[in-house]
């Protein structure tokens, strides 16, 4: 018979063990970025510019002749050129394709299920190139259109503005945390662990196998 106080005899458990890599954690930072700097490039009026005017994705506007730094008015581009509402239309597929990408690498980042986990960065992986592909596509096409018809305004003289080359940034940005996400898709995140439960005289240690 066993006396008072007596340890018990020790319990083997199984401990699951959450993973977090860093390469995936800044995959998902440059979608985070991504999506910022896209919303400063659909948002702003400087994608091309010449000596008193700059254009955008949806608005048109006119420097004050007297004092460039200020502007006279703006006014909303010509929706009737298919080009200009297939530009509008294809940056904003890129940013929502970029937020749902990041939305699915943040619920696989923190699931504990490997399959599901595999099958959530996959689809994170092909939400990050569909939205890359989407902001490309905008930034070939809109350039491209209006020096086709660069010829019927009244300056000839234009330039690439920053709003643009932040839209190039940002489809960078894309393009690196889907490449992050593709060069770490198939790494272990989930650990399991043995331990043993000690229990002597009414205290528990554990320790691992």
């Amino acid at each position: 018979m066993g006396t008072e106080g007596e340890g018990k005899a020790p319990t083997v458990y199984i401990e699951t063990l959450l993973v977090v890599r860093p390469i995936k954690v800044v995959g998902l930072m440059c979608g985070i970025i991504a999506v910022l700097l896209l919303m400063l490039s659909v948002a702003a009026t400087s994608w091309l510019q010449a000596e008193r005017t700059r254009e955008g994705l949806w608005e048109r506007c006119v420097y004050n002749v007297t004092n460039s730094d200020f502007l006279d008015e703006c006014e909303l581009t010509d929706n009737t050129r298919e080009w200009v509402v297939a530009c509008q239309a294809l940056c904003l597929m890129s940013l929502i394709t970029c937020i749902v990408a990041i939305i699915i690498t943040s619920v696989a980042l923190r699931n504990t299920n490997f399959k599901i986990k595999y099958k959530l960065y996959w689809a994170g992986l092909i939400a990050f190139l569909l939205a890359v592909l989407f902001e490309l596509l905008s930034l070939i096409i809109f350039p491209v259109k209006f020096l086709e018809e660069i010829s019927s305004r009244d300056q000839t003289s234009w330039s690439f503005g920053w709003a643009y080359i932040v839209g190039w940034v940002g489809g960078v940005a894309e393009f690196a945390a889907g490449l992050f996400l593709l060069l770490d898709k198939g790494a272990e995140e989930i650990i399991y662990r043995e331990r043993v439960l000690h229990e002597e005289n009414g205290i528990e240690t554990s320790e691992d196998l």
